[in-house]
């Protein structure tokens, strides 16, 4: 007996429709429809899920030659939690207030160098206050906004700790739940779409006051003032883009979809491990850089260059490991 055959039989004599055995392993109706009539295998994960949902071994399902019942000793599926709707909207509100609380934070650490390099072109331009109370007061402001944001990370992070489970995919949707989730999910859709597009947008043209001062020669005040703009103006962009992303991230997180595939899962555990490493290298690297020059007012440029080479970092793993599928 093929697995086509097997699927069909199992399914059938558990009483589920078509639709049924399909939310149990948040799949469509048509997946589990071509699985039956031996038009598509399903793949190792979707066996493993079969074998739970049947309390089958997995070598009855794909072994032809094995066509009396094998069940399973013990459910695996005991060792998944349940989660239910209410579970679902509290992890969803929960995930919406840990984006903002993080956007926050992220804000903070954006715009920590605005102060000190207004005071720092005020202290070059002759307009009244010293460079070292300017630099000193500057620098208080980073350390303390810096600090805050780390604070601020740290308590969101530990308020999500309830919901480990869910990011190590230990648990199970209650039936008829993803349909539900995959309803609410479009419903978002368009709200994410125009908070993403807006952030991109903004911190593409956030570098535009600066270019166009570069241009006309302004007065190096001014192009101080248009850098701290350009802050303001990115701070807002990753505002809108970590709220927007935090949200989606949540029911991708649910249904399994997105980043939270098998192998995006896979991608985000390597980038995890560089970044534990990564981050406090560049770290060191700038206050080490500001306290040997003092020069606080460029050494900045280290985060924007920081943040775009790890992107091509991350973006380098991911190819890798779809090289490998």
């Amino acid at each position: 007996m093929i697995l086509a055959d097997k699927i069909l039989e199992l399914r059938k004599s558990n009483g589920w429709s078509q639709e049924e055995l399909a939310e149990k392993l948040n799949v469509s109706r048509q997946s589990v429809s071509k699985w039956e009539s031996a038009a598509a295998i399903p793949d190792m994960n979707r066996i493993l899920e079969l074998s739970k949902v049947f309390g089958v071994t997995t070598d009855y399902l794909l072994k032809d030659e094995i066509e009396s019942l094998a069940y399973s000793e013990t459910d695996e599926s005991d060792d998944y939690v349940k989660v239910s709707l209410q579970t679902a909207n509290e992890f969803i509100k929960d995930k919406a207030i840990h984006g903002k609380w993080t956007s926050r934070g992220v804000v903070l650490c954006i715009l920590s160098p605005a102060l000190l390099l207004l005071l720092a072109g005020l202290a070059d331009n002759d307009m009244g206050i010293g460079e070292g109370l300017a630099i000193g007061l500057g620098v208080a402001a980073i350390l303390i906004m810096v600090s805050t944001a780390v604070g601020i990370f740290i308590i969101s992070s530990s308020k999500m700790e309830r919901y480990k489970y869910l990011d190590d995919n230990e648990f199970e949707l209650e039936y008829g739940l993803n349909g539900i989730l995959n309803e609410r999910k479009e419903k978002f859709r368009l709200k994410y779409v125009q908070n993403t597009a807006i952030g991109v947008i903004l911190c593409i043209l956030a570098a535009l006051p600066l270019v166009v001062g570069g241009a006309i020669e302004a007065p190096e005040i001014i192009l101080i003032e248009f850098i701290v703009l350009l802050l303001v103006l990115v701070s807002i962009g990753v505002y809108l883009l970590i709220n927007a992303g935090t949200v989606k991230n949540s029911y991708d997180l649910l249904l399994g979809e997105g980043e939270y595939t098998p192998e995006e899962r896979e991608n985000a555990r390597k980038i995890d491990r560089i970044a534990g490493i990564y981050w406090p290298v560049a770290t060191a690297i700038y206050l080490g850089w500001s306290f040997v020059t003092n020069d606080w007012h460029i050494t900045w440029i280290v985060w924007p260059i920081a943040g775009a080479l790890f992107g091509g970092v991350a973006a380098a793993i991911g190819q890798s490991v779809k090289s490998r599928k």
